[in-house]
Formats: C-alpha cells, structure tokens, sequence
C-alpha cells in the first residue's frame, strides 16, 4: 500500500515514493507499444519520470527499451540510469548531427530547454527552446511525442477567478514565455508537415521535497521574520503526480496536437506560509501583495482524464515543511515563482 508523503522521512524513502507508479500508469504500460526516447530527462523532473515509467512496466510484465538523450552535465545521472538499465545517450540536442545519430523509437519524451538566465541571452533561449524542438521535432516526425511545455505563456488571472484552460487565449510575456510558445509552434510545425502525433504537457509547479514554490517559501520562512507576498495564488501538485499526468500523456497524443494542463489546486500563497510557519515553529509577519491578478491554471482535463491526484495540498505542504524544518537538503534551484515581471 502507498505510504502517505507525511511518512516520508529518508532519501530512500524520497526517491522510492517519488518513482511509484499508480494502478492506471500500470494498466497503460499495457497498451502503449514499443521504445520510449526522453531527450534531457536529467532535469528536476526527468531522472524520477524515467524511473517511473520502468517501475510501471514492470508492475505491467512490460519489457520494452528505455533510453535518454542528454548532456550529461552530471556523470552520476548517467550511471545512476545505466544501473536501472536504461541505456543513455551522450551528446548536444541542438546538434543535428547527434539527434539523427540516436535511435528509432516510438514514443518521445521533449524536456530539454532553458529558462534562467534567458532575460539576459535571447541568442541561448530563441535556440534552446524554438530550433532546438524543431530539429527534434523533425527526426522523430514518424514518433508520437509529448513536448514539455509551460503554463507561463497563459494571461495572468484575476484574484478570486478559476485559472485559464487550454482553450484560454494565450498572453505571453517575456522572453521565456515567447519562446515556450514558440517551442509549440516547432513541434506544431513539423506535425503538420508528418501527421505527427503529439501532446503539449502544459506544466505550472510540480513539488518535491528538494524543489518547489513550497521548499522556497518554507526557506524564505526561516530565513526571515516577515514573509512578502508576490502573487497571492500559486497551484500545487506533488511532482510524482506530475510525472504520472506527464506519462499518461503518452495516450492523448493527436494530430493536430492536443494541449494538456497539469496544476493541482490553487492555494493562496499566504496560507502556505501559515501553515509552513507552523510546521517549523516560528512566528512571521506577512506582507501582503499588491498584485490583483496571479499565475495560475485549471486542469480539470487531466483530473477528469488521469484519476484524482495521490497527494492533497495539505499534506504537501506538511510534508515539505516538515522535511525542510528538520535540515533536509534540497536542490538549491529556487522555482523564481515571485516574477511578477516573468524576467528569469
């Protein structure tokens, strides 16, 4: 039986919760066919994707070839996913030369991209996220493809208002913004060219016990005896629930591509601080923001589609906070959810 994310106490515990699959990712391993190919799955969320994807092909009597494609800035991912078996890939996703090198599969995996840092280098980010999918787009034009994407690109929400869906108009600002829609586009491009099938996995914040808008607010809680409100919402999704919503996509690729939204709730920022400053035992001072709108999207498509997420809000932000109070170590990557600005 899964343990709840309150139980979680050690890293073995972390990674073991983080990678379990649910009964429906099992009974989907059952019927999607052939290789899986995730080009730089060794991000926050790619490494515990791919090891969740092997567990519920497991689980399902499933042997089919696994493979990542990456730099491999961190010799220790590629190990640690040669000891799981899953065969890995080393080399520039931006080099034509490198993706027509890797081999055929089925099913793609796009998560490579770049984010922080693109204010300052629009060269990086117009190549990172708009030529760079285009080129992977187009080698694996005969592959069904799930396409990381962002929630960033979607108009701010007025306060009190349910966040937009996938049919919403898009408003993006800010050089990422563009250039995540742009990496649609690409992929949208060469799907119209090859009939291929895809799916845009249109993510806000997933959480982990080492990253997320929870981690940064219970830092910033005991860093600080006042804690500043920039948007006043933020949704929350646990990240194993994320990946589990990221695979599931793998079975609502279409032509012409379909877009996904995967969130969790939305939470007023301000409650998450209260309840993390419970947690760890201290008294804050709260700012509140001037902000009348916020960042924040509605999945009810892929709650109504995968099943009800495992994790509550609450016990996110109990578990986390509890993690982080005791001197848990997390990523060190702050989410920059508190760019009112989108300047990353």
């Amino acid at each position: 039986m899964s343990k709840n994310i309150k139980e979680i106490k050690t890293e073995a515990e972390i990674e073991e919760f983080m990678t379990e699959p649910t009964p429906g990712l099992i009974e989907q391993s059952k019927k999607i066919k052939g290789s899986v190919m995730a080009l730089g799955a060794t991000g926050k969320m790619g490494m515990e994707m791919m090891e969740m994807l092997l567990r519920a092909d497991k689980a399902a009597g499933v042997k089919r070839r696994l493979c990542v494609a990456s730099g491999f800035s961190n010799p220790e991912n590629e190990k640690k996913l040669n000891a799981l078996g899953i065969e890995t890939f080393r080399g520039d996703l931006s080099s034509e030369e490198f993706i027509d090198s890797l081999p055929e599969v089925e099913n793609v995996f796009f998560m490579a991209g770049f984010k922080f840092g693109s204010s300052g280098d629009y060269t990086k980010a117009y190549h990172m996220n708009i030529i760079m999918p285009y080129i992977c787009g187009r080698r694996y034009k005969a592959s069904q493809i799930v396409a990381f994407s962002s929630s960033n690109f979607y108009p701010h929400t007025p306060v009190g208002q349910e966040g937009p869906s996938e049919e919403s108009r898009l408003d993006p600002q800010g050089i990422y913004g563009w250039t995540l829609l742009g990496r649609e586009q690409a992929f949208r491009i060469n799907a119209q060219k090859h009939a291929t099938k895809c799916c845009f996995y249109r993510l806000a914040y997933a959480q982990h016990f080492k990253y997320g808008v929870v981690v940064d607010i219970c830092k910033a809680v005991m860093a600080s005896d006042e804690f500043k409100i920039a948007f006043p919402y933020v949704n929350l999704i646990s990240q194993r629930d994320a990946n589990d919503a990221a695979l599931k996509c793998l079975s609502f690729c279409e032509n012409p591509p379909r877009s996904v939204n995967v969130s969790g709730p939305a939470v007023p920022v301000r409650e998450i601080a209260e309840r993390a400053a419970k947690i760890i035992n201290k008294r804050i001072k709260i700012s509140e923001s001037a902000e009348k709108s916020t960042m924040i999207l509605s999945d009810r498509f892929a709650e109504k589609s995968f099943g009800p997420y495992r994790d509550s809000v609450n016990d996110i932000i109990d578990a986390i906070a509890a993690y982080i109070a005791g001197g848990g170590k997390d990523w060190g990557k702050p989410t920059g959810f508190t760019s009112v600005n989108h300047k990353y």
